[in-house]
């Protein structure tokens, strides 16, 4: 595995149409984001929009064909960072169909950041576990690979600020939004501090920086807040800056900051313990998110509950309470009660809190007891 796609944070499992075919896709994450930028041992690596996504049929060794598809997908090369897919030109990378195999879900007229592997039969293919992806989220991988391929050495610290689509499958990427003029520190242990902003394509980055251990610190606009957990810290050694093409590149993910707290009761005013999730107002975006693998959810021992991180939009609270040890979601209530169409909803905006909502539910001591039916 070349360092390189260590830096990408994942293990690639390269796909072919061959008899075998993998039932399962697990990338796995793997290192700090610092390494030799090297594109040795990689098919091609270019830039390049999808003009046709092909379906192939993959026959089992028998001969047969029932065996899920994969597909041939066309791209008009852009930008080539190596081997043989040429700007101008018409290049071809085979993935799976996306049912567990790795397969990658390309979108026809978007544009990708693509490395392929290359088969025996000398057919690029690739998946999600390899470092593919939009190129809207793409900015600061694509800044350390110009600047490789145009000046023979990169950035030491590099990376892209965006903001997170609603879904969290791969083809929900395209979604993504960069975030521009966002202040970005790297913070080092010793006192340094280096200092930037990133560019209309949400792209930072530091072309040196002395031996020290740093964290990256960045100031969002107003509404928006970093998903997960924060980077962990990021330590440069000095025989780290002797390896040549050695780059850290760490990517910031934001999220709308919006949330809804409050209580669910019982007819007599004491908290209820259960699981309260929410959904949008507008019935179509509902299916949508629920297409998507839903919105947060908050399992409550007390009735209290917290909905962090949420878009803006209107939205109805939907609570299933727990019968003894696990929660009954047959069994479900809404707040504001009644239909999305005649019951209003809460109306958050972007990075807007609501706090000390009472969602009082129909059920008294002997009723949160039963056993569900």
């Amino acid at each position: 595995m070349t360092a390189l796609r260590s830096i990408l944070a994942t293990a690639f499992f390269f796909l072919t149409f061959s008899p075998s075919i993998l039932r399962a896709c697990s990338c796995v994450v793997v290192g700090t984001g610092c390494g030799p930028w090297s594109l040795q041992g990689e098919g091609a690596v270019f830039l390049g929009k999808v003009t046709a996504k092909v379906a192939q049929a993959r026959p089992d060794a028998a001969g047969t064909s029932d065996l899920p598809v994969g597909y041939a997908v066309h791209f008009s090369v852009d930008e080539s960072f190596y081997g043989g897919a040429e700007p101008g030109r018409e290049a071809v990378v085979y993935t799976g169909s996306g049912f567990g195999d790795c397969g990658y879900p390309f979108v026809v007229g978007t544009s990708y950041l693509v490395y392929a592997g290359a088969g025996t039969d000398g057919r690029l293919s690739t998946g999600t576990c390899s470092g593919t992806k939009p190129e809207i989220i793409s900015g600061g991988v694509l800044k350390q690979l110009r600047a490789i391929r145009d000046r023979g050495h990169g950035f030491e610290l590099f990376g892209t600020v965006f903001v997170l689509p609603k879904g969290a499958g791969s083809v929900d990427q395209i979604e993504s939004q960069p975030l521009d003029r966002v202040p970005v520190r790297a913070v080092g242990n010793h006192g340094s501090l280096f200092s930037t902003v990133t560019d209309q394509h949400g792209v930072y980055f530091f072309a040196w920086l002395p031996p020290d251990t740093y964290r990256l610190e960045q100031d969002l606009p107003a509404g928006f807040t970093i998903a997960g957990n924060p980077a962990q810290p990021l330590k440069i050694e000095a025989s780290d800056k002797q390896v040549p093409g050695f780059g850290c590149n760490l990517d910031v993910y934001a999220k709308p900051d919006g949330q809804i707290s409050g209580i669910v009761v019982d007819l007599a005013g004491r908290g209820v313990p259960g699981f309260l999730t929410l959904e949008p107002a507008d019935p179509k975006e509902a299916a949508a998110a629920h297409q998507r693998g839903g919105l947060p959810g908050d399992e409550t021992e007390d009735g209290k509950f917290s909905l962090p991180q949420l878009p803006p939009g209107r939205y109805r609270l939907i609570f299933s309470p727990k019968i003894g040890s696990r929660v009954n979601l047959r069994q479900k209530f809404y707040w504001p009660p009644g239909s999305a169409a005649n019951s209003g909803a809460i109306e958050i905006s972007l990075g807007q809190h609501v706090h000390d909502v009472r969602f009082e539910i129909p059920l008294g001591g002997s009723e949160q007891l039963a056993a569900p039916k």
